[in-house]
């Protein structure tokens, strides 16, 4: 049986106040902002540029805490410092700052990068 090949993405962790940054965009379930490595960029550079692309945030400061693989991904994951207040982009129908106590329909994938921070 041939292994699924695992498609790289970037994921950026941005917490405030205690509070982790979630976007979601057609579908209403939440993540972090992100998205697919191009060809020849960097993981870190990627993390950066969806972040901004989805947020309008810009990356002060960027931290690698480790690769997540799900059965279709391979989520490079970065903790990121964001100057500037979210003006979320034309793919982002909505964003939340998030408590973690508020019932929110979120990806599984989110869970999993939450409980190993």
């Amino acid at each position: 049986m041939i292994e699924p090949q695992l498609r790289d993405r970037a994921t950026a962790v941005v917490i405030r106040d205690g509070k982790v940054l979630l976007v979601h965009g057609r579908n209403p379930t939440f993540a972090m902002p992100g998205g697919g490595i191009e060809p020849g960029e960097s993981a870190d550079c990627a993390a950066m540029r969806e972040l901004f692309e989805e947020t309008g945030l810009k990356a002060s400061q960027t931290k690698f805490l480790f690769i997540l693989e799900t059965a279709i991904h391979r989520h490079h994951v970065f903790l990121i410092e964001a100057d500037g207040e979210v003006d979320a982009g034309p793919e982002i129908n909505e964003f939340r700052w998030w408590d973690k106590k508020e019932n929110l329909p979120i990806y599984s994938h989110v869970e999993s990068i939450l409980e190993r921070l």
